[in-house]
């Protein structure tokens, strides 16, 4: 069966650290990556180390801490050159405002001077959310087909899918928003994930161009499932980590031997 195009998403803080990724990530085999250009906007603040009683006594590290920098303190051209010289994949490029779970903290004129900037420069692809300001979208857009750059449209739900019709319905109302209809729903339990699965069995009897997951538990089964469930396109990670699954995330290296586990890459 067909496979979907994988796309890392590139974690890093620093231009050149997402450089290095995007290295690892074509030593992966990923068809793209998604540069998530809104985290330039925060500091990092890595914590100290500390002792655990677990065997071994080994270190545990905490969290980082993410300081949000003033918006003019990163130079968007420059980084947008910097990244476009260093990185050879196809890119995604995503701006993601705060209350959508970014870290973008600019006012939404601003942000959509960074994705117009984006635009400009020739990326592959430029994720537009469907509540953008319709004017604002539509000039995006129009823009964005001018120059060639393919569309992600993107919905981000903070609620928990509530029936696999409702995700259909959602996906039918962005028909034409974007070359790839992106759906994330909040995944707290493994009915949410039956229920991405369940409108994703009925989406693949048509012709759309999607990608569907959720975050939290059972938030990786549409991504893992991306193949029979027809998907566009499937998100993944760098990071390995055990504790991906409770995120709703999977590491790249880890879904394509999935997918070979589960027949999903047989020719047949």
């Amino acid at each position: 069966m067909p496979l979907p195009s994988i796309c890392v998403t590139l974690g890093g803080y620093s231009v050149d650290e997402m450089v290095r990724q995007s290295g690892r990530a074509a030593v992966t085999g990923a068809d793209l990556v998604e540069v998530r250009f809104d985290n330039l906007f925060v500091e990092v603040i890595q914590p100290e180390a500390v002792e655990t009683e677990d065997r071994e006594e080994q270190a545990e590290l905490p969290p980082v801490e993410l300081i949000p920098r003033p918006v003019e303190d990163v130079d968007v051209e420059e980084s947008i050159k910097r990244l476009k010289d260093g990185i050879e994949f196809p890119v995604i490029f995503t701006c993601r405002p705060r209350w959508q779970g970014g870290h973008y903290s600019g006012d939404e004129e601003q942000r959509a001077a960074v994705l117009a900037a984006a635009i400009e420069s020739g990326v592959s692809w430029i994720d537009l959310e469907r509540d953008l300001d319709s004017d604002v979208r539509a000039g995006l857009k129009s823009e964005a087909e001018s120059k060639g750059t393919k569309i992600i449209a993107s919905h981000h739900d903070s609620d928990r899918a509530p029936t696999a019709e409702d995700v259909i319905s959602n996906i039918e109302s962005m028909d034409g928003a974007g070359d790839i209809i992106k759906l994330c729903y909040r995944s707290e339990q493994h009915i949410d994930g039956l229920i991405m699965f369940e409108a994703g069995w009925t989406l693949a009897k048509g012709d759309w161009k999607y990608a569907l997951m959720g975050e939290g538990p059972s938030g990786d089964w549409p991504r893992i499932h991306a193949p029979l469930l027809t998907q566009t396109l499937v998100y993944t990670t760098l990071e390995r980590d055990y504790k991906l699954p409770r995120r709703g995330l999977i590491n790249v290296k880890d879904l394509m031997t999935a997918w070979e586990l589960l027949g999903y890459t047989d020719d047949a």
